[in-house]
């Protein structure tokens, strides 16, 4: 149950301030928000704030915000409706859902960078069998001192010296307050780097432990490293969509589903507070990048509504929209089926089923 509330905090919290985004910019352009709901279908609770219902809705995977006169044919032209106000108006108010998503990430990256960041340990946890390292003798619970003479602290740095040593690397490690030196001849493999360029991975065969220590920045710092994952993020979930799209990458690969996300954000959560931060702020940055996909249903299909009805100097006409619209949705409800299928098969979601009912 505990792990359900967890989901459910995250999940939320991305989606209040997804619409929140909406919201707060519709009414700074003076439009008038109708209602404000976080999930679809039938209302399971709400209130009433000045103009604007509050509801939370039966379906939770998601939340939209209803202005009025947001299409031409329930339009009547009175200055508080979204149809009257002008491109750029319409545009900002798109635009504020999905950039509200990479804002909390920002936050969210900057404020854990400042208080603390965690990051692993250069404890070894593991020793793969038929390894370098396990044919060196290196064993769990090691405490790596230095590689190459390079002192090292972090598993990040550890993996940093690693990656220069093809030719050998002399590992110094503590192991229950002895001193030892291994030398290790490690495997080089060809692999691809995150922007698909061929790269030479060296390998030796180890794992950390779940050991951390919290790293702290100053604020500007803290403010540069949240911008720079933010934009790394994007363009790292765009190169896997460009992937997944020519085929170089599997769908079942590349994109997760809300059962995917429950098992995420349990994992996230068990590894302490700031992790599940971190994983909750991942999840931002995607919404934020997948929300500007020119795919109809998505703000990105608004904007792409948008852009056409400038080119062609008049309003798409609302039959067209609606089929187009319904197509979009068809798309992503086909999607979503097939990845909830995948994430079903990959966390065997059936078997573990099965068994309870066995019992």
């Amino acid at each position: 149950m505990f792990g359900v509330l967890i989901f459910a905090f995250v999940l939320g919290v991305l989606i209040v301030v997804h619409e929140f985004g909406h919201f707060i910019v519709a009414k700074a352009m003076g439009v008038r928000v109708e209602k404000f709901s976080i999930g679809f279908g039938p209302k399971i609770y709400g209130k009433k704030f000045g103009e604007t219902d509050f509801c939370v809705s039966l379906l939770p995977l998601g939340g939209f915000v209803k202005m009025a006169g947001e299409s031409h044919q329930e339009a009547k032209g009175l200055p508080g409706e979204f149809d009257s106000k002008p491109l750029w108006q319409k545009t900002l108010v798109v635009l504020a859902g999905p950039f509200m998503n990479a804002f909390l990430a920002f936050m969210i990256f900057a404020s854990v960078s400042m208080v603390g960041e965690p990051v692993l340990k250069s404890t070894i946890g593991r020793v793969l069998e038929d390894t370098p390292a396990k044919s060196a003798g290196l064993a769990p619970g090691d405490k790596i001192l230095s590689v190459n003479g390079q002192k090292v602290e972090r598993w990040d740095e550890v993996l940093a010296q690693v990656q220069k040593g093809e030719a050998g690397l002399l590992f110094s490690i503590d192991r229950d307050g002895l001193p030892l030196e291994f030398s290790i001849l490690p495997r080089v493999v060809a692999s691809r780097d995150a922007s698909g360029k061929e790269a030479r991975l060296t390998f030796v065969g180890i794992a950390p432990a779940n050991e951390v220590l919290y790293l702290r920045h100053g604020f500007l710092e803290s403010m540069g490293l949240g911008a720079r994952r933010v934009m790394n993020l994007s363009g790292l979930i765009l190169f896997s969509l460009k992937l997944m799209v020519t085929g170089a990458m599997p769908v079942k690969e590349a994109m997760t589903g809300p059962i995917g996300i429950y098992f995420m954000t349990q994992q996230a959560a068990q590894m302490g507070f700031a992790y599940l931060l971190y994983f909750m702020a991942t999840l931002s940055v995607s919404l934020f990048v997948l929300n500007l996909l020119p795919i109809p249903v998505l703000d990105g299909g608004h904007l792409l509504f948008f852009v056409i009805e400038r080119l062609k100097g008049s309003p798409i006409r609302e039959a067209v929209k609606e089929r187009v619209t319904q197509g979009g949705l068809v798309l992503l409800l086909g999607l979503m089926a097939f990845v909830i299928l995948q994430d079903v098969q990959r966390f065997s979601i059936l078997q573990n089923l099965m068994a309870v009912f066995k019992r």
